[in-house]
């Protein structure tokens, strides 16, 4: 999934380069406080786990877990909200 997600943001990256404005940085802020205003910038897991290691490890759940943290990237969505933002 990392290389995934890695792709998906040097995308972003090119878009926001590409209409003048300076590239994300470090996600974490943008990601959280996306997630703590509602937007839905990423489509929530909200079934399975990960077992192992002789436990049952964690489930996952609606909003941010530790199985799928806070989802799948919606390209769409995180598009057009980091060209909305300076």
């Amino acid at each position: 999934a990392a290389p995934v997600v890695a792709a998906v943001v040097s995308l972003l990256n090119d878009e926001r380069v590409a209409a003048g404005k300076s590239t994300l940085g470090f996600l974490n802020p943008l990601i959280y406080s996306a997630l703590d205003a509602g937007l839905s910038l990423f489509q929530d897991i909200t079934a399975g786990h990960n077992p192992g290691c002789g436990s049952s490890g964690f489930n996952a759940q609606a909003g941010w877990d530790p199985v799928t943290g806070a989802g799948t990237p919606d390209f769409g969505r995180l598009l057009d909200y980091v060209l909305s933002l300076p």
